[in-house]
């Protein structure tokens, strides 16, 4: 028998797992003879638009970010038929899952876990502040490689907030896995950070103590103990946990996420602390590998004062980026800037915008330096600024952070991305405002074709767009 090859490139040799979205495949790259995974959707939804268009922008976000902790992504496309199948190519990972190394092990030592969930935390940190959030975390859907590496993979539920905050939602299919999943996700509440620091609690928990957290006879009893039953005290099971470490994960199994940690750098900070090197774990015999090699010199640069050269615990395979360009030692935290954003905007809708301007560049001034200037948060903080210098009629000002904000997100994203584009109408906007009507068509065109590429030619927004770029023509 032939084997099945899409793309006229890619061959399939057998399924080796299945997803939420699709099934997944072991394959082989004909032209540059490597090994691969194509995911497939599932054969019930290929007929679906909505979950076709889910697909292929998971395809995009997962092209876009970048982390040692995540597959990379090499191609994407569709199996001819009717209808057509959507695939994606990825790089393929050998190891194995945290599920199988709990059916090897049992209960495994804490300094393990900690190094274990530092990665992966360190994964969620990198995805989160792009509102990128997994949905769907658990054992099978996080694998450890002999070299000591932490891959996370399935972003195939993955959330994403879009500029006029649609989110891509289910077609009434239950999204995720009942055994890890969040009280809010269960109860259809919006999905944020903490959803993802619950999972990873589960996770943590199951990992140390060798039991699921969360059980049921059936999927609905799973949910209502989601919901109403208290997770068992991890202190209670192993209680030569360090006090952080044990307050830190039962902290992350609250059922309200304001209880949870802020963020998934919180929860590195704290599992970093407790990491020890994996030679523990036999199926870890790479310690001395490229991937650890690497990680020591790049986690060196960022060792704090007091820590010998070379001590650097195996957490660092895979999370580094996290580590290294430690932050100023500030005290604001992403709640703050989130309250500032608010407060700003509260402000300006009493027309109070000289305390509002005032208090939120403030806050963005001293927030870039600590999350970055392309962070999801610091990003709505920096669009609402330019929003409020618009409404104020303060157009440079405003035109100069659109541009900052066209900048940044274009070298992250690309010129396709929704919020770029935004930016792009945005700063064609200030420059009609400040009589430099050549620039802002010059720019409103070069917008059209990129939207009419993107879209297509009778898309609303590229013929609302072409209305306005008439218009201003014709004024």
């Amino acid at each position: 028998m032939q084997p099945q090859v899409v793309g006229d490139r890619y061959e399939l040799v057998g399924q080796i797992g299945a997803g939420g979205m699709g099934q997944v495949h072991e394959g082989f790259d004909r032209h540059l003879k490597r090994r691969i995974a194509v995911k497939f959707t599932q054969t019930s939804l290929d007929g679906d638009p909505d979950w076709t268009k889910r697909f292929f922008r998971e395809a995009e976000l997962m092209a876009r970010l970048h982390h040692p902790g995540m597959p990379v992504i090499h191609d994407a496309g569709t199996v001819p038929g009717n209808p057509e199948r959507p695939y994606l190519v990825m790089e393929y990972i050998e190891g194995i899952t945290f599920g199988e190394l709990l059916d090897r092990r049992g209960p495994l030592p804490v300094g393990v876990v900690a190094t274990l969930g530092a990665q992966v935390a360190a994964v969620l940190s990198a995805t989160h502040r792009n509102r990128v959030y997994h949905r769907d975390l658990k054992p099978s859907n996080l694998m450890l490689c002999a070299d000591g590496t932490v891959k996370v993979v399935d972003f195939g539920l993955a959330v994403v907030l879009d500029t006029d905050m649609t989110r891509y939602t289910s077609t009434g299919q239950t999204l995720g896995t009942p055994a890890f999943m969040a009280p809010e996700q269960i109860e259809g509440r919006p999905v944020l950070p903490q959803t993802d620091l619950y999972a990873l609690g589960l996770v943590l928990h199951e990992l140390l103590t060798g039991d699921r957290v969360v059980s049921g006879s059936t999927p609905y009893a799973v949910w209502q103990n989601q919901v109403h039953l208290p997770s068992p005290d991890i202190r209670e099971i192993r209680p030569e946990i360090p006090s952080d470490m044990a307050e830190l994960i039962m902290s992350m199994l609250a059922k309200s996420p304001d209880q949870r940690p802020e963020d998934a750098t919180t929860v590195h900070s704290v599992l970093l602390r407790h990491a020890t090197e994996l030679d523990a774990l036999p199926e870890i015999d790479d310690l001395a590998g490229p991937a650890f090699l690497y990680a020591k010199a790049v986690g060196a640069t960022g060792k704090s004062p007091g820590v010998p050269a070379g001590h650097v615990p195996a957490a660092v395979v895979g999370a580094s980026v996290i580590s290294v360009g430690a932050a100023p030692d500030v005290d604001i935290s992403r709640g703050d800037l989130r309250r500032a954003v608010e407060r700003a905007r509260e402000l300006a809708d009493d027309s109070r915008y000289d305390p509002a301007l005032h208090a939120l560049e403030t806050m963005v001034d001293v927030a870039v330096p600590v999350f970055g200037s392309r962070d999801a948060d610091v990003v709505e903080a920096r669009m609402q600024l330019a929003e409020l210098r618009f409404e104020d009629g303060a157009y440079a000002a405003a035109a100069e952070t659109y541009r900052g904000l066209v900048e940044d997100l274009t070298a992250e994203r690309g010129p396709y991305d929704e919020q770029v584009m935004f930016c792009q109408r945005k700063l064609a906007s200030c420059d009609v405002r400040l009589g430099d009507v050549v620039a802002a068509l010059t720019r409103l065109r070069l917008l059209h074709r990129q939207m009419a590429v993107r879209y297509g030619e009778q898309d609303r927004r590229v013929i609302e767009l072409a209305n306005l770029i008439r218009n201003i023509e014709a004024a």
